[in-house]
């Protein structure tokens, strides 16, 4: 029998973190330049972070007249929920839905930031292999 999956197996790795004073027009900027879904936010590299800006987040603001005088920590969600990237895939579904959100910081057993699990990437996940050819 094949061993349970983990997050480990599918996360993208690597995360981007700004300041809290970032302006939201740089945040916007980069997300969309690197078609990013969320950026972490701390005061130094290497700190836990304070709070994450996604998409939702971001789109919240459309209608302000300068994104460049709001800053990250305005528009940010505190909570960063976080999974060991050693957990069961299943444990990581069970936390996203329970928590209604699309992603999970994905840290060492230690708590250090190494990349983002997403919805999709469990989507992806379930999916199974790209092609499969079926032969009579």
């Amino acid at each position: 029998m094949e061993s349970e999956r983990l997050v480990s197996d599918i996360y993208h790795k690597g995360v981007i973190f700004c300041k809290p004073d970032t302006p939201l027009q740089e945040v916007i900027r980069v997300m969309a330049d690197t078609e990013i879904h969320a950026i972490m936010v701390a005061e130094r590299e290497g700190e836990p972070p304070l709070g994450v800006v996604s998409h939702t987040d971001a789109v919240a603001r459309y209608d302000e007249p300068d994104l460049g005088a709001i800053q990250a920590r305005d528009v940010m969600t505190p909570d960063v929920i976080s999974v060991v990237e050693n957990a069961t895939v299943r444990e990581a579904s069970r936390r996203l839905v329970e928590s209604h959100i699309h992603r999970l910081l994905v840290v060492s057993d230690d708590g250090k930031p190494l990349g983002i699990l997403s919805t999709t990437d469990i989507i992806r996940e379930m999916r199974g292999t790209r092609w499969v050819w079926y032969l009579d």
